[in-house]
């Protein structure tokens, strides 16, 4: 990367403020020393997450097995962990390992250099044969790896089961059959979808119609939203706005919460979410009858990617042992974090559906897992997120016509790119 991309980030900064399922440790001898501090989410450190003991509890047992390490956990809320350990790694600190979302952040912190590279530690075959791919691919910038993945979520079509039935719909599959639904709900006087007012859940019908929205294979990004795949699904996303398809409250939908509420109170039909948005629907209506099924089909079966992955800080004075920690909690001897909750690991041997016992409604997140794709690997991709919801919106509110829309974004994001890649 030239470094004028290094400066826009900066100034960005100022501005905003293989190993398989089985781990094995690389020294069997118990003879691994250091110090390593880990930066997460505060609800894996105060309790308030329903895996945080288990989390400490496989933490502990690490530095049992290994005793000559001592590992200090460090907290930071969800929205301010990136630029918390990022004001600390310019500075030449920060903790060893933080945990990131992996909508983008990582490219960041790697653009600026604030990340340890995983060639000096593992191969990518190593890497590609251990990991899904869209997982892996959330923290590839300019060729290199820079992220391991630890679990991961995707996006799943909910709907109100009672109100299908009611209405004699059949689970929609299709992009046909979804807009046809919509339809249908709304001629009975009910809502038709609901979903974060991000680009995070609209990015699956661009990537179902192969169309990336930007091209990355290249040096440099590529815009390509506007083109014939990418006007297909953009029309689409329109024509279901245009007559309707979005639920009012989308409009004010900027936290998750006011998409549980919409479909956990009859408003919306369908929501576009993860797996996180059933516990919290069952939380506000416990008697719902609802499903969840993969998302509709376009051209291909695609789904956006979410879920967190494990970095190693430039600064770290021991990535090897790092990496080694890394190894054990993304192993068997961590599956039971993510089992409590039940997420799944971004490993390809992971065994989701074992996970998933008791929880069967969750279980066709398991099946979208080999066919989900991570939003664009491109610098200050929550600008790029911004911009294309920013554009659904101005649809949605009558303010531009869906080719109109279009032709602005397109220009919007090229100007973007533009401004990163110099």
């Amino acid at each position: 990367m030239k470094k004028s991309a290094l400066a826009v980030m900066l100034a960005g900064v100022m501005v905003l403020g293989v190993q398989t399922g089985v781990w094995a440790a690389s020294d069997t001898s118990n003879q691994k020393e250091g110090e390593l501090t880990l930066l997460l989410t505060n609800t894996l450190i105060d309790g308030s997450g329903a895996n945080s003991e288990e989390f400490k509890k496989v933490i502990k047992q690490y530095e049992e097995e290994n005793p000559g390490v001592k590992i200090t956990l460090q907290g930071a809320s969800q929205q301010d962990i990136k630029e918390s350990f990022q004001t600390a790694a310019l500075a030449g600190r920060g903790a060893d390992i933080v945990m990131m979302d992996n909508s983008g952040h990582a490219i960041d912190l790697a653009a600026m250099g604030l990340l340890y590279p995983l060639e000096e530690l593992t191969t990518d075959e190593e890497l590609t044969a251990q990991y899904q791919e869209g997982p892996l691919d959330s923290g590839k910038f300019e060729g290199k790896y820079y992220s391991v993945p630890w679990n991961m979520d995707c996006t799943g079509l909910y709907y109100n089961k009672e109100r299908l039935d009611e209405l004699g719909i059949d689970v929609p599959t299709t992009w046909e059959e979804l807009s046809d639904a919509v339809d249908k709900v709304k001629e009975a006087g009910y809502g038709g979808i609901i979903t974060y007012q991000s680009a995070y859940a609209f990015y699956s019908f661009f990537y179902q119609n192969e169309c990336p929205v930007i091209d990355t294979s290249g040096d440099v990004p590529k815009v390509v939203i506007d083109n014939e795949e990418g006007k297909e699904a953009w029309n689409y996303i329109c024509d279901l706005i245009s007559k309707g398809g979005l639920v009012e409250s989308f409009k004010e939908a900027t936290t998750w919460d006011k998409v549980y509420e919409s479909f956990a109170n009859g408003e919306a039909t369908f929501l576009l979410g993860g797996d996180w948005c059933s516990v919290e629907v069952e939380n506000i209506n416990p008697d719902m009858d609802y499903g969840i099924a993969p998302m509709v089909k376009g051209k291909t079966e695609a789904t956006v990617l979410g879920g967190w992955t494990w970095n190693i800080n430039a600064n770290c004075k021991k990535p090897e042992l790092a990496y080694d920690l890394l190894q054990y909690l993304n192993s068997e001897k961590g599956d039971s974090i993510l089992a409590v909750e039940g997420k799944a690991s971004a490993r390809k041997d992971y065994d989701y559906v074992k996970s998933l016992e008791g929880k069967d409604k969750l279980k066709v997140f398991a099946e979208e897992l080999s066919y989900t794709k991570a939003r664009p690997a491109v610098i200050n991709e929550k600008a790029i997120d911004e911009l294309i919801i920013n554009a659904i919106l101005e649809v949605d509110y009558g303010q531009s016509s869906a080719e109109d829309a279009l032709t602005s974004l397109a220009q919007k994001l090229n100007e973007n790119i533009a401004s990163n890649y110099q």
